[in-house]
């Protein structure tokens, strides 16, 4: 979860453009290992089956944000976007309502997502507050490692502040509606109250919110059966809902978490849910104290709740908003902070 600026208090690092590894004083904390540097990376995203990752990064200080590129076997990371790569190559034709390519320095990636879009290729989807809209992006793979290239973006309505978003077997997708700013913004949020739910986009179309979404700080998404199932993050209530239509006929199921769940990613092998998140007391406009946070794993039918790692208020890394499978080890982001962790998978 991240807000908007100065809602929550933020300690964060500069970060170079080339490969950094580990930072002086980035102690490990037990069994947890940290890379320090890449400021707020909020979302993970694993390249296909490879040893890369994929991080966001939101506008800070009067600076444009970025994504991130993680090399998770030699543990350094560096700028993909902005920094240099293939130039924009808008496709008119599937985003017509998007005529040119983000402001590198109002560029702010928050949630993120890659899709197979077919033919052995990538696309990656973001959620971009510098002009709230959803970019999409082809993943182009550069000699030794990939790089991104930007492609469109939907816009999205007015007084929406999203959060995550997941990619639709239609090509389009659907992102969380975590609040309206006109309507109680984060403060909503922290008094559990209903604050927005699923918004869809079918390419050529508008995006729409979802009748019977509506949740307290709609978070983390993920879709399944052919996009009749979606299930999402209730930060506000720190709940889980699993989301199923047949036919016109919606279901709903609520699972509680015990924390304030943030972003889903799937398991490597696709049966399970591993959703990350934060333990604090709110406070009306913040900032939150961050008292520790949980990564657990989640049957996505029958949504029984396994914990995979718990941790208090004395770990070294806080704010933790996802958690990533890559190989034997899960690897987690932060929405506050200049760390990415990672330890061994249970």
């Amino acid at each position: 979860m991240r807000t908007m600026a100065g809602l929550l208090v933020l300690a964060l690092a500069s970060a170079g453009g080339s490969w950094a590894t580990a930072a002086e004083g980035c102690a490990p904390s037990g069994d947890l290992q940290l890379i320090c540097g890449p400021e707020a990376v909020e979302d993970l995203d694993r390249v296909g089956q490879t040893k890369w990752l994929i991080g966001s990064g939101m506008a800070e200080g009067g600076k444009g944000g970025h994504l991130r590129l993680i090399d998770t076997a030699a543990r350094r990371w560096e700028n993909l976007y902005p920094a240099g790569g293939p130039a924009g190559a808008r496709d008119a034709k599937r985003f017509p309502d998007c005529t040119a390519e983000p402001e590198a320095q109002k560029f702010s990636a928050h949630g993120i997502v890659l899709r197979n879009a077919g033919g052995g290729r990538q696309e990656l989807l973001v959620v971009n507050h510098g002009r709230e809209a959803i970019e999409y992006f082809a993943v182009i793979q550069a000699g030794s490692k990939p790089q991104v290239q930007w492609i469109g973006c939907v816009p999205l309505p007015q007084d929406v502040y999203a959060n995550s978003v997941a990619p639709m077997p239609d090509g389009g997708f659907v992102t969380s509606l975590f609040y309206r700013p006109s309507q109680g913004g984060i403060d909503a949020v922290f008094a559990s109250q209903v604050t927005g739910g699923i918004l869809r986009w079918t390419p050529g179309g508008k995006v729409t919110e979802m009748p019977g979404t509506q949740v307290s700080g709609a978070n983390g998404i993920a879709v399944s059966h052919e996009g009749r199932v979606i299930h999402m993050a209730a930060w506000g209530t720190r709940e889980l809902v699993r989301f199923e239509w047949n036919g016109d006929k919606l279901s709903k199921k609520t699972v509680p978490l015990g924390f304030a769940g943030d972003n889903l990613r799937w398991s490597a092998d696709g049966k399970s849910l591993l959703i990350g998140g934060q333990k604090f007391v709110a406070r009306k406009g913040g900032p939150a104290s961050l008292d520790g946070w949980s990564v657990v794993r989640v049957n996505p039918d029958t949504l029984d709740v396994k914990m995979v790692r718990d941790a208090g208020p004395k770990e070294t890394m806080q704010g933790i908003t996802v958690g990533v499978e890559v190989g034997n080890e899960i690897w987690v982001g932060q929405f506050r902070g200049n760390q990415v962790g990672y330890f061994p998978r249970k």
